[in-house]
């Protein structure tokens, strides 16, 4: 792998050639604040807008997103300068007004001194919960479970991820990675008396056979057995008695 030497805040660090600048920040302690990116997921990403840096280079300056602007011989980075805190608070406020009640937004937007809103706030459709669309959820369940349950629907403000038709979907195994990965927690799963619920379907969890604490859905079970062989007896112990 090739390395480079990249220049951030001031500081040089060495990072491998085309590695995002958000991941050498984060691994040299340098806070840029991110939503929509996972490293686990390719496709993930320069959605939310929030990671916005000042990348110099040649001689030029541009506002780029940190999850996805690759590192090369001679960048320097800007992370904390008044443009870019200025940019960062307007988008930071726009999500506010999106969801106004979510927890991490106002977290957020409270680190950057914005406490309230300009714009209307968008009251949506009751099922939209925390969601900023920025379609984690989605690339997660496609590229990296690879089931493609959900979709992004709807355009400007009421975009958002849904079944088809919103109805429950007959593919989805609900493993409930979409929720895990979600970074507002917009997307609610529910398990109680062994029984998950997510998207409106319910899911029968199977059983460790030593604790008897029900930790993943028979769908699920059914699914990585016919996609990979697995034995299904390996699925007879929890993750923690095995």
């Amino acid at each position: 792998m090739e390395k480079v030497s990249v220049i951030i805040d001031g500081r040089a660090f060495e990072a491998v050639k085309d590695q995002c600048v958000l991941e050498v920040a984060h691994e040299n302690g340098v806070y840029i604040p991110s939503l929509c990116y996972n490293s686990e997921v390719a496709s993930s990403g320069g959605s939310c807008r929030v990671c916005l840096v000042e990348a110099h280079q040649g001689g030029r300056m541009r506002l780029v997103t940190a999850c996805n602007y690759p590192v090369r011989k001679g960048l320097e980075v800007k992370t904390d300068t008044p443009l870019v805190h200025r940019i960062r608070r307007g988008v930071l406020e726009l999500l506010m007004a999106r969801v106004p009640d979510s927890e991490v937004i106002r977290e957020m937007a409270a680190a950057e001194g914005l406490s309230e809103v300009r714009f209307r706030l968008d009251e949506g459709e009751d099922d939209r919960f925390n969601c900023i669309a920025c379609a984690l959820c989605t690339n997660v369940c496609a590229d990296v479970v690879g089931v493609y349950a959900i979709a992004m629907v709807n355009r400007g403000a009421e975009k958002k991820p849904a079944t088809p038709y919103y109805k429950a979907s007959d593919v989805c195994i609900g493993c409930g990675a979409c929720a895990y990965a979600c970074p507002t927690g917009a997307i609610a799963m529910e398990e109680e008396d062994g029984v998950r619920r997510i998207w409106g379907r319910d899911f029968n969890m199977v059983k460790c056979g030593v604790c008897g604490t029900p930790y993943i859905p028979e769908a699920q079970v059914d699914w990585i057995v016919k996609t990979t062989g697995k034995d299904r007896s390996f699925f007879d112990k929890c993750p923690d008695h095995r």
